[in-house]
């Protein structure tokens, strides 16, 4: 009898072990195939930490509000900020960033503060068709968001973000510039021990 019903647990059982919003205060983790990790957790504060490890050393942080609006990056040497690398990025109403809506866009103007200097960035974000995104058993909406720095001296930089709503965050998928593409995905996603 219970062989029976083994095909119908398992489903839930594998479900199951998805993280889910409720785990974003003890964090989640995605991993790469080569062993890169980035841990999301949820702050007190309502922002989204993001910590990337490499080699097994943390080598950076970022803050982002309703976890795609990046609000502070800054290196790590030993698992200790850089004062010298930390950028800042204040947004001139906080409360009203506009959650993403497929097909949509925002255009903004943020305040900088890179390297002991001020200054500002217009930034112009597209959000695109969702679409579903799995990692073992594991299936997530995720809807693509295109950034783009149109005032930038490389007028072709974008980034793009994969945002998962169910999760509450979005990590960096794609880097282009002039120069160069780099793509990043990640193997695994699990809820961090």
């Amino acid at each position: 009898m219970i062989r029976y019903l083994l095909p119908l647990l398992l489903p839930g059982l594998a479900q199951a072990a998805c993280p889910t919003a409720a785990d974003m205060a003890q964090g989640v983790r995605f991993t790469s195939a080569t062993g890169e990790t980035e841990d999301f957790r949820l702050l007190p504060t309502g922002l989204v930490e993001s910590t990337y490890s490499q080699d097994g050393a943390t080598a950076a942080r970022a803050i982002l509000a309703r976890g795609i609006y990046l609000v502070e990056s800054v290196s790590l040497t030993e698992g200790q900020p850089d004062p010298g690398s930390r950028s800042t990025f204040s947004f001139p109403d906080p409360a009203n960033m506009p959650d993403p809506v497929a097909g949509g866009s925002w255009t903004v103007t943020v305040a900088t503060f890179n390297g002991g200097t001020f200054g500002t960035e217009n930034q112009i974000y597209s959000f695109g068709t969702p679409t579903r995104q799995t990692w073992q058993a594991c299936g997530y909406d995720m809807m693509p968001i295109t950034i783009q720095y149109p005032d930038e001296n490389d007028a072709q930089r974008r980034d793009v973000l994969h945002y998962l709503p169910e999760l509450g965050l979005s990590y960096l998928a794609e880097f282009h510039d002039k120069d160069m593409a780099d793509v990043y995905s990640y193997s695994s996603l699990e809820v961090i021990p």
